[in-house]
C-alpha cells in the first residue's frame, strides 16, 4: 500500500512539473513568434475586459444593495406585503362548501 501511495505522489509531482514546464515553453515560443504590436494590442484588450468586468460587478452590487433597501420583506426575510395590499392568501380562495 505504501508503494502505491509513493508512486501515486511521484506521478502527480512529475505530471505537475511537466505541465508547468510545457506551459512556460509554449508561452516563450508564442512570445518569440508574435509581433510586438499584436502583443501590445492583446494586453490592452485584456485589461479593457478586466475593467469592464469590474464595472459590471460594481453595478450588480449597487443594484443588489438598492433592491435590499427597497425590499418589503420583514426582518425574517418573508414578504408579507400581499396581506397589506388587500390580496388574500390561497387558503381563503377555497370553496366554502363541497362541489356538486
Amino acid at each position: 500500500m505504501r508503494r502505491r501511495i509513493f508512486w501515486l505522489v511521484i506521478g502527480w509531482l512529475v505530471g505537475n512539473a511537466t505541465s508547468m514546464w510545457f506551459q512556460r515553453r509554449l508561452r516563450r515560443t508564442v512570445e518569440r513568434y508574435t509581433p510586438e504590436h499584436l502583443r501590445r494590442e492583446l494586453a490592452e484588450r485584456s485589461s479593457a475586459v478586466v475593467d469592464q468586468g469590474a464595472d459590471l460587478v460594481r453595478r450588480v452590487r449597487q443594484i443588489r444593495d438598492d433592491m435590499a433597501t427597497d425590499d418589503p420583506a420583514g426582518p425574517d426575510g418573508h414578504d408579507y406585503a400581499f396581506r397589506r395590499s388587500g390580496h388574500r392568501s390561497r387558503r381563503n380562495h377555497r370553496p366554502a362548501g363541497p362541489l356538486r
